[in-house]
Formats: C-alpha cells, structure tokens, sequence
C-alpha cells in the first residue's frame, strides 16, 4: 500500500507517522491513498504543485496558495468523492463532488479561477 506514492504524497505519510503513533492520528488508507495518487496525477501538469498533507482522520489534502489572490484545497478520504473549498478573489467556495476517473467540473473551474488562466 505505501510502496510507489508520488514523492508530495510520500513525504506528508512521513511527517505524520510519527504523530500516528502518538496520538489518535490515523494514516490514510487504500481506497485514500488511491484517491490522493488520482488527484495528484490528474492536477500534476500544468499547474503549480499544490501542498499536500496527510489530515489526522486520515484524509489528503492539496492545496494551493495563489498569494493575495487566495487560496483552494482539495480533500479526498476514499469514499469517492472530492471536497474543495477555497476563497479567490475574496469569494468563498465550497463544495463536494463524485471523484471518479477526472477532475470533477466546479474543482477544475475553482483551479482555474485560483490562477486566473484556462484549463491546460
């Protein structure tokens, strides 16, 4: 399960194993860590590459820091569908869609609202 993580995801478990030890933190699990490898593969060209942590249920979030423009994150928890929320240009967004094989459509448009450019 942990063998060939993309690099961001791999380094988040790591920051957090030793808290999941310690406290009542849980790592991620399959169907979350097959989550995290999609969204990251699916936002990985075109865009700056988010930060991506390791929440302490166990979730996985990407996000994004635009500077004064705002901010966005992304979270999966292996249930099949994506959160994201965000504030961009001083509106707040919110919402939870079906995540399946792409990007669902109100996250690709936050992304691209988040850096003001087309989709790639």
């Amino acid at each position: 399960m942990w063998n060939d993580l993309p690099p961001p995801l791999a380094a988040a478990i790591e920051e957090v194993r030793a808290l999941a030890q310690q406290r009542a933190w849980q790592l991620p699990d399959a169907a979350t860590l097959a989550e995290a490898r999609r969204l990251l593969a699916l936002v990985g060209a075109g865009w700056p590459p988010p930060q991506v942590q390791v929440e302490p249920d166990g979730q996985v979030s990407l996000t994004w820091e635009a500077g004064p423009r705002g901010w966005l994150t992304f979270t999966v928890a292996g249930r099949g569908t994506l959160t994201h929320s965000a504030v961009i240009a001083g509106d707040d967004y919110g919402q939870e869609e079906p995540f399946g094989d792409s990007l669902p459509a109100w996250a690709a448009e936050v992304l691209r609202q988040l850096w003001d450019r087309p989709l790639q």
